[in-house]
């Protein structure tokens, strides 16, 4: 295991403790029911990423809803029991923002051009809405299969961005689960068995 793979699996581990932990009313939902949960939160986070794009020229704001983004899309992969870095060609990437602009290569992503996340997320989280819409009318569709993919185009979608953006997607998750976790009232007895 190269160190993004274990960064990834890392990353992974610690979004499925806070998930089972912090967020038990998300988890005791059937699958079905946490990934179209999960799609409202992609469609919430494309619309302020499209909105400070297109509009407020928020950089923080942006950051921010990048870093949510990339949090949803691993709990998505966790709860499809997907290992990210097996999903991802990371023979050529030292760490995540290499990771990132290796992507973007391979993808064809100019990130110079400054609509490409607005250009490529949007149409991503719509593909997503439409599997999970088909499962509700049982329609013959690969919904699985397109939800997968969908997860994992995300999931690149936002290493682009962190890396475009200059996120430590390592210390940046980190410090956004532990902001969630300082809600709950919990969070010191939560604090004193993992110490």
């Amino acid at each position: 295991m190269n160190n993004v793979e274990k960064q990834l699996f890392t990353m992974q581990k610690q979004q499925f403790e806070h998930d089972e932990f912090f967020h038990k009313e998300i988890t005791r939902l059937n699958v079905h029911q946490r990934l179209n949960h999960m799609a409202l939160h992609f469609a919430k986070y494309v619309g302020k990423i499209c909105d400070c794009v297109l509009n407020s020229k928020d950089e923080q704001a942006l950051k921010k809803n990048v870093i949510d983004s990339f949090i949803i899309a691993t709990t998505c992969a966790n709860i499809l029991n997907i290992q990210i870095s097996n999903k991802l060609e990371l023979s050529h990437s030292k760490n995540l923002f290499e990771l990132g602009d290796n992507i973007a290569s391979r993808l064809g992503i100019d990130t110079a051009e400054s609509l490409w996340l607005v250009k490529t997320y949007p149409v991503v989280v719509g593909e997503l809405a439409k599997a999970c819409e088909s499962i509700d009318h049982l329609e013959p569709y690969q919904y699985r299969e397109k939800i997968a993919e969908c997860v994992i185009q995300i999931f690149s979608l936002m290493l682009v961005a962190a890396s475009y953006n200059n996120i430590d997607l390592v210390a940046e998750v980190f410090n956004r689960l532990t902001g969630v976790k300082k809600k709950s009232i919990f969070f010191d007895y939560f604090m004193s068995q993992h110490a």
